[in-house]
């Protein structure tokens, strides 16, 4: 029996490996295209930032009090660029900060200041939310005015105390391995599922699907080995494929976060990262056992299917419901153990929490053994399905 299991998965794996495009497909390019595309993405979301950063505001005003004016130059010197216009110049002006010369627009009432006493004078302000030095500008603008309103106040009261009232300190007792953790834990469990299944998905729609749309598999299945070593030989060969192919993937993500980390949230140093090998094993490990249940799915889609096409029409919705899960994770956890028991979302929680160093043997086990139960399930209606005739005629 592992003779022939054994047989069986190096022929597979044999296919991909010594098919030297599909070998770089499946293990090459997605970590390097994963570490172009990050660093890059990475970059322009810096570059982003440090634009906004050095833009100097071009702030319009009418009816300005000379007291907003002195506030803005003592809170951001000579960064705000303010102009005096007039009200039968506000149209022009919004247009202008329509097509993107003007980011803000500031309409006080006549008299501000002296109507401060009397009431509430409005102040319009105008901005434009598609533009992105307009909307950084606006929040500028909203400093200094709330800077003025302080000041205001504080003359009515006597002192600037007066107005805080008290005073808040802060401070952050998190690690600084948990912060990194906390991070990298937002997206990269999703990645990491994205790429297992993908990965699987590529290899998984022909390793049986595609030969029986060319007659391959009807003279394996007249070989002396059972059908049940075929089918679980395939798999377990898929399941290889996949993880490798995954692990390229997160190669990839962990090259690129010397510059990608932005897109993790940032915040953090990458000298901060101290995972160990312990970390990294258990990580394997949930990732393995994920595999498997992908594999499982997409092989037996990939058995009832009649063609690669049929495949890849019944395994695109799964595809997109494995997303929706691992997304799922992204900003929420629920509490209690019973959510690591559910297969494929048990195994995402648990790499999340890998990731945040907070694993526990317990959730760990609890995944492992529902994500080896639901696979073995399905390798056993596989392996059904490999009995059957009607199923694996290829006409």
């Amino acid at each position: 029996m592992r003779n022939n299991i054994f047989t069986i998965l190096k022929k597979e794996l044999k296919r991909v490996f010594l098919d030297r495009k599909l070998a770089f497909a499946v293990f090459i390019m997605p970590g390097l295209t994963i570490a172009i595309i990050y660093s890059l993405m990475g970059g322009m979301i810096d570059k982003l930032g440090d634009d906004a950063r050095e833009h100097n505001p071009v702030v319009y005003t009418v009816n300005m009090p000379v007291e907003f004016k002195e506030t803005a130059v003592s809170v951001f010197g000579t960064d705000m660029q303010i102009h005096v216009s007039s009200e039968y110049e506000i149209e022009a002006i919004k247009q202008k900060i329509a097509e993107g010369d003007v980011d803000v627009l500031l309409v006080f009432e006549k008299d501000f200041i002296k109507k401060i006493s009397e009431g509430l004078p409005a102040v319009t302000k105008y901005t434009n939310s598609i533009k992105d030095f307009s909307v950084s500008s606006g929040y500028m603008v909203d400093n200094v005015l709330d800077v003025l309103r302080k000041g205001i106040l504080a003359g009515r009261l006597g002192s600037y105390d007066a107005v805080l009232v008290f005073t808040v300190n802060y401070e952050d007792v998190a690690l600084a391995e948990e912060k990194v953790g906390k991070a990298i834990s937002m997206l990269l469990p999703m990645l990491l599922t994205v790429f297992l299944f993908a990965g699987a998905m590529q290899v998984g729609m022909d390793i049986i699907a595609g030969e029986k749309e060319r007659g391959t598999i009807a003279t394996m299945l007249l070989t002396p080995v059972k059908r049940s070593h075929i089918a679980v030989g395939k798999m377990l060969s898929l399941a290889i494929v996949s993880l490798a192919s995954c692990l390229s993937s997160l190669a990839g993500v962990i090259l690129s976060l010397p510059f990608s980390k932005t897109m993790f949230g940032g915040g953090f140093d990458i000298s901060d990262l101290s995972y160990g090998v312990s970390d990294f094993l258990l990580l394997v490990i949930q990732m393995a056992a994920m595999a498997l249940s992908f594999v499982a799915i997409i092989c037996l889609i990939s058995a009832l299917a009649k063609n690669i096409k049929e495949a890849g029409g019944y395994i695109a919705p799964v595809y997109m419901v494995i997303m929706v899960i691992s997304m799922s994770t992204m900003f929420m956890q629920p509490e209690g153990g019973w959510s690591f028991a559910v297969p494929i979302y048990g195994n995402i929680l648990n790499i999340k929490d890998i990731l945040m160093f907070k694993h526990t043997i317990g959730n760990g086990l609890i995944s492992l053994a529902s994500t080896i139960v639901f696979a073995s399930i399905l390798a056993w209606l596989m392996v059904r399905a490999f009995y059957s005739e009607r199923i694996m005629k290829t006409t």
